[in-house]
């Protein structure tokens, strides 16, 4: 498993460099970087001793696993919260408490450890990594899915694929999706019409939850170019328009310690304005069809993280 190693610079700058602890965590909700922020505010600089601070999210839990020259190892598994800013406090409460170090503690947040039986080794204290905050970095994923969609007229299928760039600002990321539904026919007077809308649509979206499962949800513009083709008319028209819409959805992921993430997601789009399909025979009253205004779309998919 890969660790993220991330000591900031001014967390260094806040704390003696002998005393300093070494942090890793292997998960950027909380990332190392975090946690020694925190633990700046609560360091006292009285203890020389070397140390490492061990920090594994897993499901529902989060181990903060600790080491020093002169103890032996031990451990303390705590709930995790649901957003990251608290998983680094309490993670960094856990440490200074273990290490007694905390400046004062007037709101009574210091936790106690369990240690383990003796005998356990205490494994070789690291030299700090400078490392730029995870956090700080956007990352860049691709991914593409396929989607059944319901609406008025009925049913069909969509394929699609998008480009997600997490934590852009704060816990706020966009996503990029081009969607192509495959072509649908719809009778129109005497004939029929085939009509395809491939959608573009731009989404801000932020994390619901933590974890291993993670619950998202976006919402933003769509922009779809509606072709439609006329078929046994005695003169057969294509047309082209554009269409302009909002979609919104929730979407639930599974991301493992790999590079991809696996999900199944529920979103709808919304068409403002009315957009029909007309039949046109001289002295004759056109014959009208209405295109849906309203669908809903669910799927699976699947996502790589390029950096």
């Amino acid at each position: 498993m890969i660790r993220a190693v991330a000591l900031g610079a001014l967390c260094l700058a806040a704390m003696p460099a002998s005393a300093a602890p070494l942090v890793t965590s292997d998960s950027d909700c909380p990332s190392a970087a975090d946690v020694m922020t925190r633990l700046a505010g609560l360091w006292s600089g009285d203890n020389s001793v070397s140390a490492t601070a061990d920090i594994r999210v897993q499901g529902g839990r989060m181990a903060v696993e600790l080491a020093s020259e002169s103890e032996p190892a031990a451990s303390r598994t705590l709930p995790t919260e649901p957003d990251c800013e608290s998983r680094a406090q309490a993670a960094a409460l856990v440490i200074a408490a273990w290490l007694d170090t905390m400046t004062a503690d007037p709101l009574g947040l210091a936790v106690p450890i369990a240690l383990p039986p003796a005998g356990l080794t205490s494994p070789q204290a690291r030299a700090p990594v400078a490392e730029k905050p995870l956090l700080a970095q956007a990352r860049l994923s691709l991914g593409v899915g396929a989607l059944a969609s319901v609406d008025a007229r009925g049913a069909g299928a969509v394929l699609s694929g998008e480009a997600a760039w997490l934590r852009l600002v704060g816990r706020f990321g966009v996503l990029v999706g081009l969607w192509l539904p495959l072509p649908r026919d719809m009778s129109v007077g005497q004939g029929s019409a085939s009509w395809w809308r491939p959608v573009l649509a731009l989404a801000l979206r932020a994390p619901l939850t933590q974890g291993t499962w993670i619950l998202d949800g976006g919402v933003g513009p769509a922009l779809g170019l509606l072709v439609v083709t006329g078929n046994g008319f005695d003169q057969n028209h294509t047309d082209v328009a554009v269409s302009w819409g909002v979609t919104a959805g929730v979407r639930l992921a599974h991301r493992s310690t790999s590079k991809w993430a696996y999900w199944a997601e529920l979103r709808g789009l919304l068409w403002p304005a009315a957009q029909n399909i007309r039949d046109q025979v001289a002295g004759a009253a056109p014959h009208l069809a209405a295109l849906p205004r309203i669908e809903a779309q669910l799927g699976l998919g699947f996502s790589f993280a390029v950096f």
